[in-house]
C-alpha cells in the first residue's frame, strides 16, 4: 500500500478543476440528511409542547430512518461510485452529479440489500460486543460500493463477501487513512458543518484510490 500521504496528493489532484462538482454532490447528501432529522428539530419552533413533540418523535426517528434507508444510504454509495469514475476518468460526457443519481437509479435494488444485510450482521454483532466488533465490520464492509460497481453480477451476499476478502490485513490502513483527515474534521466542525461539503468528496476520493490499490494487489496475486 502507498503513504496515506500519497492517497491524500491523488486525492486532491483528481478532484483538481473539480471541487466544484464534489461540493455539488456533497451538498445533495448532507441537505437529505438534514431535510429527513429536520421535524424533530422544528417541532419547538411550531408551537408545539414537549409532550406532543415526544408523542410524535416516534414516527419521526421511523420516518428518518425509512429515508436514510432507502434513498440516503443508497445515495452515499453512488456518490462513492461517481468518484471511482471520476479517479479513472470512466465518467465520459457525464458530470459527477449525473453518474450519482445515473448509478443510483441503476443499482438502486442493490444498495438496499447490501446496506439491510449489512444492518442485520452488524447490529447484533455491535451488541454483543458494546459496538467494537460493529466498527470491524464496517470497516470489512467498506468496499462494498465500489464493488457493487465493478462487479454488477455480485448479489449483496457476494459483495459483502468480497469486500470482507479485499479487507483482510488492510482494516487498520483504512481506519490510519482516514485519521489523518482529522484536522478537516475538525475544522469541518468548527465551520457549522460547512467544510464537510469540500471534506467528503476529498476523503471519498482518498478511499477511491486505496480501493483501486487493493483490487489491483487482488488481481496480482491472482
Amino acid at each position: 500500500m502507498r503513504l496515506y500521504s500519497e492517497y491524500r496528493a491523488m486525492a486532491r489532484e483528481t478532484l483538481e478543476g473539480r471541487w466544484s462538482e464534489g461540493v455539488l454532490m456533497s451538498l445533495v447528501i448532507l441537505a437529505i440528511a438534514v431535510v429527513s432529522a429536520a421535524p424533530s428539530v422544528i417541532y419547538p419552533f411550531i408551537g408545539l409542547n414537549d409532550a406532543v413533540a415526544i408523542w410524535l418523535s416516534p414516527s419521526t426517528d421511523s420516518l428518518t430512518t425509512l429515508i436514510s434507508l432507502l434513498i440516503l444510504s443508497p445515495l452515499e454509495f453512488a456518490m462513492y461510485n461517481a468518484f471511482m469514475g471520476m479517479v479513472r476518468g470512466s465518467l465520459g460526457e457525464k458530470t459527477p452529479i449525473a453518474a450519482m443519481f445515473s448509478f443510483f437509479s441503476m443499482d438502486w435494488v442493490r444498495y438496499v440489500k447490501a446496506i439491510l444485510l449489512e444492518m442485520v450482521i452488524i447490529i447484533p454483532v455491535s451488541l454483543v460486543t458494546l459496538g467494537i466488533g460493529g466498527i470491524i465490520l464496517s470497516y470489512a464492509y467498506q468496499m462494498v460500493p465500489f464493488l457493487m460497481r465493478d462487479y454488477p453480477e455480485l448479489g449483496a451476499r457476494e459483495a459483502l463477501k468480497l469486500s470482507r476478502e479485499l479487507m483482510k490485513g488492510h482494516k487498520w490502513d483504512l481506519f490510519v487513512l482516514q485519521l489523518t483527515f482529522l484536522g478537516w474534521i475538525i475544522l469541518s466542525v468548527l465551520t457549522a458543518g460547512l467544510g464537510f461539503l469540500w471534506l467528503l468528496p476529498y476523503m471519498t476520493t482518498a478511499e477511491a484510490h486505496f480501493y483501486q490499490d487493493l483490487k489491483d494487489s487482488l488481481i496480482e496475486e491472482e
